[in-house]
């Protein structure tokens, strides 16, 4: 079988240019995200392949609309992941509350059914935002782990939010409560939010969490620019380094 590769402005099969974008760089664009095949091709040779005038001005145009519709695109991925987030929280939520009143309500002939049909919601749900996760932020999803990695885009309201945020920042998103507590009656100021919840502070022992903490929310902050401002995947770099440098504060 020949594979079929895709160019910015049209199908390639065996050399050949077997299919032509338009010539308008912003529809070529269009076309070229609906198109699946992949990029193998040089810069150099796409300039011999080129079929239409002016290659440099015509990339250029080409670059910044396919920019422009991958954001617009990852804008409205990002928003169905966000409630798709924030409803599997609620149904987590909502079963506990079910079996914590298992006494009073299992009684009623539709309480186990009840209880089975929420948790296969829920693990259909669960598998959806694993997906769009890994879509949308790849680095942050290999580093925390997908469902954290949601709840953390979630809660920052957007990936680009938390792709400006700095590591101390990211350190307490979800203490916003223990935060304003300090500020309002000088309790004591939280070192973490929800990336509490992270295997990296879990298993680490308790005088080094702090520490962990603050080190696991500067790869997040690294995971997260990657995944925003750039497609470049470096997801098992970040993990291994920081994999490293938790060896030397267990030690």
């Amino acid at each position: 079988m020949i594979r079929k590769t895709k160019l910015p402005f049209g199908i390639l099969e065996s050399r050949k240019l077997i299919q032509k974008f338009s010539e308008n760089p912003k529809i070529a664009a269009k076309q070229f995200l609906e198109r699946e095949n992949e990029i193998v091709v040089l810069k150099e040779e796409l300039e011999e392949l080129f079929p239409y005038k002016n290659f440099q001005r015509w990339m250029n145009e080409f670059g910044i609309a396919l920019t422009k519709l991958k954001l617009k695109s990852r804008g409205k991925d990002e928003e169905k992941l966000i409630l798709a987030s924030r409803t599997l929280d609620e149904l987590t939520y909502n079963i506990n509350v079910l079996r914590n009143r298992e006494k009073i309500l299992s009684k009623y002939g539709i309480y186990k059914p009840t209880i089975g049909n929420t948790e296969k919601l829920k693990d259909k749900l669960e598998n959806e935002v694993k997906d769009g996760v890994k879509k949308i932020a790849p680095n942050l999803s290999t580093l925390l782990g997908p469902i954290l990695a949601a709840n953390l885009i979630a809660k920052a309201r957007g990936l680009k939010n938390l792709s400006k945020m700095p590591s101390s920042k990211i350190q307490i998103i979800g203490a916003e409560k223990s935060l304003f507590k300090y500020l309002e009656e000088k309790q004591k100021i939280p070192k973490y939010g929800m990336i509490f919840k992270s295997n990296f502070i879990q298993e680490a022992k308790k005088e080094n969490r702090g520490r962990v903490a603050r080190l696991l929310s500067a790869k997040i902050m690294v995971a997260s620019r990657l995944d925003y401002f750039s497609d470049e995947d470096k997801s098992e770099e970040i993990r291994e380094e920081l994999t490293k440098e938790l060896e030397k504060i267990n030690k």
